[in-house]
């Protein structure tokens, strides 16, 4: 595999991580201590592989200026940031 094609994608993919995170409502210092930051590492590696990434940017562009604390179902990560979103209460917990 083309290393400048693999690290082509880092920059876009993390600006879409991102966006996807606060439209989410999901901090990232939360999921960074989740599991001793292994849940972050297994999203950041999840978007960088992702095919869905004009999906991901045609959401975003549909929800831009909301909140929506749920990410579309063609997110590879929707179940991890569903579960890490701040609306879903005590953050202590985490």
């Amino acid at each position: 595999m083309d290393m400048t094609r693999i690290s082509g994608n880092i920059e876009p993919r993390a600006k879409l991580m991102g966006k996807m995170m606060d439209r989410c409502d999901v901090d990232i210092q939360h999921l960074a201590k989740d599991r001793l930051g292994l849940t972050l590492a297994s999203a950041i590696r999840s978007c960088r592989l992702c095919s869905n990434a004009t999906s991901c940017e045609t959401w975003l562009a549909a929800t831009a200026g909301e909140i929506t604390h749920r990410p579309p179902a063609f997110c590879p990560n929707a179940r991890i940031f569903a579960a890490m979103s701040q609306a879903d209460g005590d953050e202590s917990a985490r």
